[in-house]
């Protein structure tokens, strides 16, 4: 992320928001008071920013890359940023602090054994009943999920290309998963390559 991506993120992906997301965001801002509080979990370059900020909250961004977070802060150097990774959430000073959360584009680089302990996470830095938005990558046609590999064992979802790692759990998975570490599910719809879940704060 520091040395490939986050040079170029922007120009190549951070131009435009798709229809999915930025219905789902703007879904959830419906629930966030004004001036409240969103944290941007695995903020990147903050492409989400603009349009959090435009709605009248507060933005949190964190990520574990350092890189991604100075171009984030280079356009909008008010907000907030934290440099942790995803699985270290709930260790933060940002536990029960939260009016929401969103995790865009972000949890297909954790794996099986970390997605539980994310999830809980996410819920922790939330009040009670605060709504949460997370994206869950679908794979292409052409990828194969349990092919086995020399640089790594592998478990089905899982795969190793080109040197980048992403998981692809089924969705009943990740979301018993969300179900079970601390979310109620308030709705779910797929679109853009992605199924996006919208839930709340159990």
């Amino acid at each position: 992320m520091d040395t490939l991506h986050a040079p170029v993120y922007d120009e190549r992906w951070g131009a435009s928001i798709n229809q999915t997301h930025r219905a789902c965001v703007e879904a959830l801002l419906g629930r966030v008071r004004r001036g409240g509080v969103v944290l941007d979990a695995a903020c990147g370059t903050g492409k989400y920013w603009t349009m959090l900020l435009g709605a009248g909250v507060d933005v949190v961004g964190m990520d574990q890359s350092t890189a991604m977070l100075q171009v984030a802060r280079a356009k909008h150097p008010s907000v907030p940023v934290t440099h942790a990774a995803l699985q270290d959430l709930a260790s933060l000073d940002l536990v029960g602090a939260m009016d929401g959360v969103v995790c865009i584009d972000a949890m297909e680089n954790v794996g099986p054994e970390d997605w539980p302990g994310v999830v809980a996470g996410l819920a922790a830095v939330l009040r009670p009943t605060a709504p949460a938005y997370l994206t869950l990558e679908l794979p292409d046609d052409d990828i194969v999920l349990d092919v086995e590999a020399d640089a790594a064992p592998l478990v089905a979802g899982e795969v190793l290309e080109d040197g980048g790692y992403h998981y692809y759990p089924p969705v009943d998975t990740a979301r018993a998963w969300l179900t079970d570490h601390g979310f109620t599910l308030w709705s779910e719809t797929e679109g853009d390559g992605y199924h996006h879940f919208l839930l709340v704060r159990s």
